[in-house]
């Protein structure tokens, strides 16, 4: 059987037969995404236009507080702040 056709009920399917499968398949696949796109833009809506920085570190310091491995969270945080000074220094001596 030749790979550019298709069978229907046994018999190969024309060109307008696999035009209108073509067809159907395309439409599905168009109304699934105008449906995930909606799902987004309400998921999008939902969320605030804009957090400031304050908020967003006060959520943090929250989070921190309430978890368990605190200890983890500053060890990590601290060697964060370590490197800091020879990333400027590697960004600023690329120039």
């Amino acid at each position: 059987m030749d790979d550019a056709t298709t069978e229907v009920d046994g018999q190969p399917a024309t060109a307008p037969e696999r035009s209108a499968d073509i067809d159907a398949l395309l439409d599905g696949i168009q109304r699934e995404s105008e449906q995930r796109r909606r799902a987004l833009q309400a998921l999008a809506a939902e969320l605030p236009a804009v957090q400031s920085r304050r908020v967003v570190v006060v959520a943090m310091l929250r989070d921190v507080r309430a978890t368990a491995n605190v200890k983890d969270i500053a060890a990590r945080a601290g060697r964060k702040l370590l490197r800091a000074p020879r990333a400027i220094v590697r960004r600023l001596g690329g120039r």
